[in-house]
């Protein structure tokens, strides 16, 4: 079997008609919809794009030992594996930051393709001199860096097909053309769209905004929108946004009919995902996290309570064949790929004890060479075929949604738990009175007037209060303690070091 893996960045789920109403327009992945595997309770591991994307390689949840960080050394990736089997494996992609600075995400694929010029990838040179967008103090501060280099590379576009997703996915039309002969192979489609700068043609953003006459905003601040946003402006960023995902599933399009052209609908899987959402609004920030500059020149980072609208994501898969949808309720994350995908490439099993799902290779030492040893067991992802197969339909008690857990602040490692039940803990980690330092950067905390996104615990219910705007902790103080406690235990099973665990095994 041959599988195809799309990875959108940014692409929130209420951008897509199968969760429900939406103002995107997507009629080519609605259809991919009405013949997939719905997955209605998918959610991140680890947050944001290279942890997410290290998560999906290794099966692994990376936060809890490391942070965003270049593929490490000695990490066996689901490219190696699927590559040692004798699977032919590619990566096309135009997200930079896979490989720009020796990222190396590529390394254990058989071939890969970057599709050059995307946000921060120093390409072009010329033209020297570039005429910036308005609204000065309304545009990301990385983007004032980035902005220069974006007009750069973008200023030889005269058409669509010049810009990245569909450069991208033309580059992959094009592979398919030239390796229909393989009996399988593993193609990892990664577009960096619709993350911002958003671009999209004007046809697609007229799709949802007739007129606008204020400052252009391509890559708007992190930060509490009211602050230096009007409302007719944040609606313009949203338009701006939802047009960039209309363009993603035209072209996501053009690659379905190139998979039915070339008669591999009938030998192929299909999975399409994200890595995380955006706030537009919601819980009164744009973006995905707070940045501020401070006085000093520098930025100061607030990490945003990963509530529903990031941490919940888009996940189908099309199986050969299928032609109906299925809606999956199950809690599933990101790590839970990779060994979904070497289950379908026929190199692993799972057998389902005891409510179990436990993942064997099919031959023995296939996951064994001279340079490196894979073992089945040390994954904390589980396939997910045995959901599809209707085995079971429970997949996992809790789902653990985590920045990274190596900085150990309250403004920093934040962390969702989400049960079965529909409640969501949110936390931030306990620091002991001892530890002076982390008491002195509490106090810091406390003082600092721009730092005001909640780091204490807070407990939602979901099925009454999928908005997450009113904490009911206080009055179910025993229930948070029993879901934090069940969070305490997950980290111990899945290996976190006590140096990570250490400020998190109190609730307050």
């Amino acid at each position: 079997m041959n599988i195809i893996l799309i990875m959108s960045d940014t692409f929130r789920r209420d951008a897509m008609g199968c969760y429900g109403p939406t103002q995107a327009r997507t009629p080519r992945l609605d259809q991919f919809a009405r013949e997939s595997f719905i997955f209605d309770n998918a959610f991140l591991g680890s947050f944001p794009t290279i942890p997410n994307r290290l998560d999906i390689m290794s099966g692994q949840f990376s936060f809890i030992d490391h942070e965003w960080c270049r593929l490490p050394a000695d990490t066996v990736t689901v490219q190696q594996v699927l590559s040692a089997s004798g699977c032919t494996t590619m990566l096309i992609a135009d997200n930079s930051h896979l490989i720009e600075d020796g990222y190396n995400y590529c390394r254990g694929f058989n071939g890969w393709e970057w599709i050059r010029g995307q946000e921060s990838d120093l390409w072009y040179t010329s033209p020297k001199k570039v005429q910036l967008p308005s609204g000065g103090g309304k545009k990301n501060r990385g983007a004032k860096i980035r902005l220069p280099n974006i007009i750069r590379n973008s200023s030889w576009w005269q058409g669509e097909e010049d810009r990245h997703a569909p450069r991208t996915i033309k580059t992959a039309c094009r592979w398919l053309e030239l390796n229909q002969d393989h009996d399988r192979f593993f193609l990892w489609l990664d577009l960096f769209d619709p993350h911002e700068p958003w671009d999209a043609p004007k046809h697609y953003l007229e799709l949802y905004e007739k007129e606008y006459f204020g400052e252009e905003i391509p890559y708007p601040r992190y930060d509490f929108w009211r602050e230096f946003l009007s409302e007719e402006e944040l609606k313009h960023c949203r338009a701006l946004y939802l047009a960039e995902v209309s363009m993603v599933d035209h072209w996501v399009g053009v690659l379905m009919e190139k998979i039915e052209e070339l008669g591999m609908s009938e030998d192929t899987a299909i999975i399409f995902t994200s890595d995380h959402g955006f706030f537009f609004g919601e819980q009164g920030l744009i973006g995905k996290s707070r940045i501020v500059d401070t006085e000093d020149g520098k930025q100061q980072i607030e990490a945003a309570r990963l509530c529903h609208d990031i941490r919940s994501t888009p996940l189908l898969i099309r199986l050969p064949g299928q032609r109906e949808a299925q809606h999956i309720s199950a809690l599933v994350q990101s790590p839970d790929l990779m060994p979904t995908i070497l289950e379908l490439a026929g190199l692993a099993t799972t057998q389902v004890i005891d409510g179990e799902a436990k993942l064997q290779a099919l031959q023995c030492g296939m996951f064994v060479t001279d340079q490196w040893q894979f073992r089945p067991e040390s994954l904390h992802g589980r396939s997910l075929l045995p959901l599809l197969r209707r085995e079971t339909k429970t997949h996992r008690d809790i789902a653990v949604s985590s920045f990274t857990l190596l900085h150990h602040t309250p403004v920093l490692a934040k962390s969702a738990i989400v049960t079965q039940d529909g409640m969501c803990l949110h936390y931030s980690g306990c620091y002991e009175e001892s530890n002076i330092k982390a008491k002195m950067f509490i106090q810091a905390v406390m003082d600092r007037k721009d730092a005001r996104i909640p780091y204490l615990p807070a407990l939602y219910d979901l099925k009454r209060d999928p908005a997450e705007a009113f904490d009911i902790l206080e009055s179910n103080e025993a229930l948070a303690r029993e879901i934090h406690q069940r969070y305490v235990k997950w980290l111990e099973e899945h290996g976190t070091p006590e140096v990570h665990l250490s400020g998190r095994r109190r609730l307050h």
